[in-house]
């Protein structure tokens, strides 16, 4: 959340105070090398984090190779100041990271943003179809059910035919976590015996998924204070915990 002393400038009033423009320096060779080094997080959720448990936790989950000292710069907003490129690469390539059950959104810091200015609606997952049958099983069909999820990463596959190592597709998706999570979608088929369509249900899963909404399917809070639909369309949601991968 934004620090609401650096929301914008203030208004102008004639006779008052004059606001001045003021230039100032940047050494912009060396904060692009420090910004290289550096990944900026967020935890996802209206609670006010514990600021040294938080980075407890995280000192565990990452098992730096190099001293991590991590800096709190809002609420539950840290700044993580990497030494080794390899641990902050890590940190990266095997997110989502959870944090008291909470999604931490963690992404490289751009050195010409300012605190305010940086936005945390996007997360890598894991995403896992159910319900397809062998012949489906293949990466072109991934990429389809992946771009029809959010913005494909890739897919899961060795090769450009079946994929037998599983019985479902797996799709690494940035997601938007300011929308309702999806949860699968309505797969047309013909059957055999006539030229009635068949509809079967393809269920997405979720690898890592943090707390969410119930009711609403949003990451960031639970259905006790759900403010984006009634309590009764709540119930009909259709979202639970069958949308986490075991």
């Amino acid at each position: 959340m934004a620090d609401s002393h650096h929301l914008g400038p203030p208004p102008r009033v004639s006779g008052l105070e004059k606001v001045d423009h003021v230039e100032l320096l940047e050494e912009s060779g060396e904060s692009d090398d420090v910004s290289d080094l550096c990944l900026i997080g967020k935890v996802i959720t209206q609670k006010t984090l514990n600021k040294q448990a938080v980075c407890n936790i995280l000192q565990t989950a990452w098992r730096p190779r190099a001293t991590l000292n991590m800096s709190p710069w809002s609420k539950n907003v840290f700044l993580f100041p990497f030494s080794d490129p390899e641990d902050r690469r890590k940190v990266l390539f095997k997110a989502p990271w959870l944090v008291m059950g909470h999604l931490l959104v963690v992404q490289p810091l751009e050195a010409g943003k300012s605190g305010s200015e940086l936005e945390f609606q996007w997360c890598p997952f894991w995403v896992q179809a159910h319900g397809l049958s062998v012949a489906k099983l293949t990466r072109q069909n991934g990429e389809i059910i992946g771009q029809r999820i959010s913005k494909l990463i890739g897919v899961e596959a060795m090769h450009d035919g079946l994929f037998h190592e599983r019985s479902f597709l797996r799709m690494r998706v940035n997601v938007d976590i300011s929308k309702p999570l999806s949860r699968g979608f309505f797969l047309h088929q013909n059957t055999s015996q006539s030229s009635n369509v068949k509809e079967l249900w393809i269920s997405y899963k979720f690898e890592k998924l943090s707390d969410f909404c119930y009711d609403c399917g949003q990451i960031g809070h639970d259905n006790t204070v759900c403010k984006f639909i009634s309590r009764e369309l709540g119930r009909r949601s259709g979202y639970g915990p069958n949308l986490r991968a075991k």
